[in-house]
């Protein structure tokens, strides 16, 4: 009877131990599987995060290159604007100077007798100075035209240089020295731009 007690309780033991095993191994392996997967996670997101950075420093190096690279082309447009601006007051001030005394007489001579206008229909418009300090020379050089009926009277529109205007006033050739500087203001000003382009290119 003893025995049968002690061959059941050794039976128990070797059964409990057996299953314990099991148990542990499943449970050890569970766990090298959960250890796995973890690992492989990791991985992914790891390489997401890295593909993440790069493509965020790529996009920050595109953006820094751009606002370089616009910010070039606004200092450029800026100084060209610049050299514009200056000269185009230059050129006023040059055409100012030259369309004064003698030219601005021989001037007003050449085009009143170059037929844009009928000199009894015509009339000169100076700027009150030149009105004042020309008009007797002009009336002498355009004798011929004055009988014909071409004015020469002073409008205070005009303070350099000055128009061929019908009498009535319904239209006018406007030879002012700011109209005039405007006129030539697009050929000169191309002229300078291909100076800075140029010296660009050679750099």
């Amino acid at each position: 009877m003893e025995l049968q007690i002690q061959d059941l309780v050794n039976s128990i033991k070797r059964d409990g131990i057996a299953e314990a095993e099991k148990q542990a191994a499943r449970i050890m392996s569970e766990a090298k599987e959960k250890a796995d997967e973890l690992v492989r996670t990791g991985a992914k997101e790891a390489a997401k995060m890295v593909e993440d950075a790069k493509r965020e420093v790529s996009v920050m190096q595109q953006s820094g290159k751009a606002a370089v690279e616009q910010a070039g082309r606004d200092v450029i447009l800026s100084l060209k604007k610049s050299i514009n601006a200056h000269f185009d007051r230059l050129l006023e001030s040059t055409v100012a100077k030259t369309l004064s005394g003698k030219e601005l007489v021989a001037l007003i001579v050449q085009v009143v007798k170059s037929d844009l206008v009928k000199p009894e229909e015509a009339a000169v418009e100076l700027g009150n100075a030149d009105f004042g300090a020309l008009a007797e020379t002009l009336r002498a050089e355009l004798a011929t035209e004055m009988k014909k009926g071409l004015e020469i009277r002073p409008v205070p529109s005009v303070p350099v240089g000055f128009r061929l205007s019908a009498k009535d006033g319904s239209s006018y050739y406007d030879f002012s020295a700011e109209e005039t500087a405007r006129m030539l203001a697009p050929f000169l000003n191309s002229a300078i731009q291909g100076i800075i382009l140029s010296s660009q290119e050679s750099r």
